[in-house]
């Protein structure tokens, strides 16, 4: 259906035209030269292709006798009965008068076929951008300006808005270029429409979200990104319904966001309002690293991926190990007080291609094998420095820029490998025992055709509890002592240093003892002051006398732990290794009380290796 401007202008006449449009307080067109039957074959012969505009173009004319009364730019191209197959393949270009040309639609409307009537409008004043359909028709109607590929001033076509060519009387020239073969249309006619400049519309369409999306990992800080939304001048960012406005680029810089996963989407604003919101996306911000402590072997540890030889064809994963693998074994001491292994770093110096071909085992020095990384980041390289955690991090899978996972934190990856298989598990990397000796690394390449080189690679431990952590509260006695109870160092599952636990403030001449559990912490009362602060159930040590004065505050309790634990091989807990933990009380005689006993408050203890 033609629009009411060109129905008049058919019917009336142009001055009629003319008069009835400008009366109308909203309409911005007021008036159009008509052509009729100045339409053409497209391609007239011929076809485009080559890097200059095609030969034998549609060229048709149409000659402005005069300008409607208050008219200033063109508003309007008005294009008749346009079939042609292929959209894509056209390039409308409008040459005003005074010789300057003018690109319309630059080779828009991808896959799409052209059948019907069409009005070609300025960007942001009501018209649609041209769809993507994928060999269906463009439906009849008003379409904003598309620029296309074309940089302005090639070949002396510039990307004008229509809105701000001037009006003028003269000949106007459209012509239609065909940059490919294969295709033909034609076009019935066209008009050409003059008014005011009109008033910008608020962005019809929404943005596309391009990373990060489908609730992948991210590392902080990061960038949210989306496609530029035609018309915005700015857009509305919104974060877990937090809105931040006035963003002046298709990107956001995020500094900050708690563990977790959050939604995010963006719409575009200009000054007459906002368009719709974007389709939302989603990402994950991963617990932050713990703090650790790193030991290696240094640069010594570097070699070739795999050293020689390479795993075939990959076609025995999982049953028979890739030969020649990378390998190397170093004596390592955690640092003192370190209860866990944090992470495993590795740094690849020389980029290893195709990181789906690779399996990372870590051996500790009691022989335990442990899957690291599986088989993870498909063709992408490895290059850099990678940490691997057991809660940390984002997943391998986040995706590689540019052909390569970027250096960073990631989560340790067990990929499709059966736990146990060829003894190596799938041990959570907290979970790896820590110990002092020898540690061995090993990468398997289990596929041919692929190198590259490591440098180094660490051990990265906690540095644990540096001494006991005191906890619940004492009871106080008839004397009014609250006992406290302490330890010089945290005890050593290889008995490196000593382990004194002292107990002060405790009724003078009284006979008690120290108790502990390997159960965990408990606040449950024990008499109308103190409290049991151990679970169930505990080991005693033997009772001793607190010495000092009847009366005062001035007895002690002791215990040397490491003889204690020697003498006693079957005691509680026993044998200790890195990372276990005891509960420790103090327990004595004070009769008025209830119970006839009283409780000093606790410390946890954490074995170091």
């Amino acid at each position: 259906m033609k629009s009411l401007s060109v129905n008049l202008q058919r019917g009336l006449g142009a001055l009629a035209v003319a008069s009835i449009l400008a009366s109308a307080a909203q309409a911005q067109t007021l008036g159009c030269t008509v052509g009729s039957g100045n339409g053409g074959v497209i391609p007239t012969s011929g076809s485009g292709g080559g890097g200059a505009p095609p030969p034998f173009p549609m060229i048709s004319t149409l000659n402005v006798a005069s300008v409607p009364p208050g008219a200033t730019v063109v508003t309007e191209v008005k294009l008749h009965s346009l079939f042609h197959t292929y959209g894509a393949d056209l390039q409308w270009v409008l040459k005003d008068p005074a010789g300057i040309t003018h690109n319309l639609i630059g080779q828009a409307n991808s896959y799409c076929d052209y059948g019907g009537d069409y009005t070609v409008v300025g960007q942001c004043v009501g018209g649609v951008p041209f769809p993507t359909c994928n060999g269906a028709t463009v439906p009849s109607g008003t379409y904003e300006q598309d620029f296309g590929f074309h940089v302005t001033g090639t070949y002396g076509i510039d990307n004008t808005p229509i809105n701000t060519i001037p009006a003028q009387t003269g000949t106007w020239t459209l012509t239609c270029y065909d940059w490919y073969g294969g295709d033909i249309g034609t076009l019935a006619s066209w008009d050409l429409c003059f008014g005011t400049p009109p008033p910008v519309s608020a962005p019809t369409t929404s943005a596309v979200l391009t990373s990060p999306i489908g609730n992948t990992g991210v590392s902080l800080p990061t960038t949210l990104t989306w496609d530029v939304v035609n018309c915005a001048t700015s857009y509305d960012v919104d974060i877990d319904g937090t809105i931040t406005t006035g963003v002046g680029a298709n990107l956001f810089n995020l500094a900050t966001a708690t563990p977790g996963s959050h939604t995010w989407t963006v719409r575009g604003v200009n000054a007459t309002g906002a368009g719709p919101w974007a389709l939302p996306e989603a990402f994950v911000v991963p617990q932050p690293p713990p703090p650790s402590t790193c030991v290696g072997p240094g640069a010594a540890s570097g070699g070739l991926v795999p050293a020689s030889g390479t795993g075939g064809s990959g076609a025995n994963y999982p049953t028979t190990l890739p030969l020649s693998p990378y390998t190397y074994t170093s004596a390592l001491t955690p640092p003192p007080g370190a209860s866990s292994l944090v992470k495993v770093e590795f740094d690849f110096t020389t980029p290893h291609t195709w990181a789906g071909d690779l399996q990372i085992v870590l051996t500790d020095p009691a022989g335990g094998s442990h899957n690291l990384f599986c088989r993870e980041g498909g063709s992408c390289e490895l290059s850099g420095v990678y940490s691997i955690y057991a809660a940390s991090g984002v997943s391998w899978s986040s995706g590689c820029a540019g052909g390569t996972i970027p250096a960073g934190d990631y989560l340790q990856s067990f990929g499709s490998w059966p736990s146990g298989t060829n003894n190596i598990f799938n041990t959570p990397v907290d979970l790896i025992p820590v110990a002092a000796g020898n540690w061995t690394l090993t990468i398997y390449d289990w596929a041919g055709g692929d190198t590259g080189f490591l440098g180094e690679w660490k051990l990265c431990f906690d540095s644990g509890p540096a001494v006991p952590v005191a906890y619940c509260t004492a009871g106080t006695t008839t004397n009014g002592c609250a006992a406290s109870i302490s330890a010089n160092a945290n005890p050593s599952a290889s008995l490196a240093g000593p382990c004194n636990i002292t107990v002060t403030n405790v009724e003078g001449q009284k006979s008690g003892l120290i108790f502990y559990s390997i159960s965990g912490q408990l606040i449950q009362g024990w008499n109308a002051s103190s409290f049991l602060c151990v679970k169930a159930p505990t080991q005693r040590s033997n009772t001793q006398v607190s010495g000092g004065t009847v009366g005062q505050c001035n007895g002690t309790l002791s215990l040397d732990w490491n003889a204690f634990q020697l003498a006693n091989p079957t005691a509680l807990g026993n044998p200790w290794a890195a990372g276990n933990k005891a509960w420790a009380q103090a327990w004595f005689r004070d009769p008025p009380a209830g119970k006839a006993t009283n409780l000093s408050n606790a410390i946890e203890m954490t074995y170091l290796p």
